[in-house]
């Protein structure tokens, strides 16, 4: 299916070079909206939400950054750690949004597994549905996600 003029900006903004050095879908082959509708199946498979999802993800984000870059319990078993640079990035769907370059991380204390994810994650999961690219370096996997959260309230 051909590509509106609007979606071409996107896409081309998701690439390497236009928004950041990396972009945003990695070694993924497929356009922005088969990847959106992937990450859509897989969130209803799980039985959330975007939405649901990024609401738990600035709760996290919020009571890790009170600990000042220090690891803090966020939840039950669960324990998160912020990271701030200098600077900001814009949104790449275009919807004149700008966010701070700010990483969390997010360990499952039982199992040591985590899940890192910056502050423009959250908005391109929640407003736009976009978990990034396979292969993307901020790619967040909703199984993973999911995983993660549990036990996290928005």
């Amino acid at each position: 299916m051909k590509q509106t003029p609007d979606q071409k900006r996107i896409q081309d903004n998701l690439a390497p070079g236009a928004v950041s050095a990396e972009g945003f879908l990695g070694d993924d082959r497929r356009d922005v909206a088969a990847i959106v509708a992937a990450d859509a199946a897989a969130l209803e498979r799980l039985g959330t939400t975007s939405a649901s999802l990024a609401a738990r993800m600035r709760r996290v984000t919020h009571r890790a950054a009170a600990g000042l870059g220090a690891t803090v319990e966020v939840a039950p078993g669960r324990e998160a750690s912020v990271e701030e640079h200098r600077g900001s990035i814009p949104c790449p769907f275009r919807c004149a949004h700008r966010f701070m370059k700010r990483s969390t991380v997010l360990t499952d204390c039982a199992t040591g597994e985590t899940v890192r994810y910056t502050d423009l994650n959250v908005h391109l999961i929640e407003k736009h549905g976009f978990f990034e690219g396979a292969g993307s370096p901020f790619r967040v996997e909703p199984d993973a996600l999911a995983a993660a959260l549990e036990g996290v309230e928005a």
